[in-house]
């Protein structure tokens, strides 16, 4: 998700007022005393993809944005976490279930359009199930569940996450692009791109 921030004016390390400077031909606020250089603001997610019994889990989302909308499981990743190590966590804080990732199925790309928004990268795992217990953390999720692919199709359920579900299901590999959406399914491993 993008959202407005203010624009430092101060170095976040020394304190010294940022000037605007010209590098790799962008006009970017730097520190002249010290080697900090604003490079914009960036936003991580990911979301993962579990099935069981060919049953998909979905999350309805407890908050804004998307109050009430059925979804995939996740969230941001923290700042000194792995990604593969923050879908583990969103999912069991979500729904109380012990999830591993299998391989990156897709990812969004949100550049912003200008310097007050965020550049917003979204990661999809596919995941695979290890155990645990459906229990719905309140603060997030108002309800949970597996769903077949015909029960989703009668839940309010964003174009994202039926591009998710409807990738990793299939067998093709490689790169495809979905608007703002790249498509990456059935990776052998993290990272791989065959």
């Amino acid at each position: 998700m993008s959202y407005y921030t203010k624009p430092y004016i101060y170095c976040p390390l020394c304190a010294k007022p940022l000037v605007k400077t010209v590098i790799d031909n962008q006009l970017r606020s730097s520190c002249s005393n010290c080697s900090y250089i604003d490079w914009g603001n960036f936003s991580l997610g990911v979301g993962g993809v579990l099935w069981n019994n060919e049953k998909v889990l979905l999350v309805q989302r407890n908050h804004n944005p998307g109050k009430g909308v059925w979804t995939i499981p996740g969230g941001y990743v923290n700042q000194e976490e792995p990604i593969e190590v923050a879908i583990e966590r969103e999912i069991l804080e979500e729904t109380g279930l012990k999830a591993k990732p299998l391989s990156i199925i897709a990812l969004r790309d949100r550049p912003s359009e200008n310097s007050f928004e965020k550049h917003d990268l979204y990661i999809i795992f596919l995941m695979s199930f290890q155990g645990g217990s459906l229990k719905g953390q309140k603060e997030e999720v108002s309800n949970l569940g597996f769903f077949s692919l015909e029960q989703c199709a009668a839940l309010q359920i964003p174009q994202l996450t039926l591009k998710a579900i409807e990738v990793s299901l299939t067998d093709t590999k490689g790169l495809s692009g979905a608007g703002d959406l790249k498509l990456l399914s059935s990776l052998s491993s993290f990272y791989h791109l065959s």
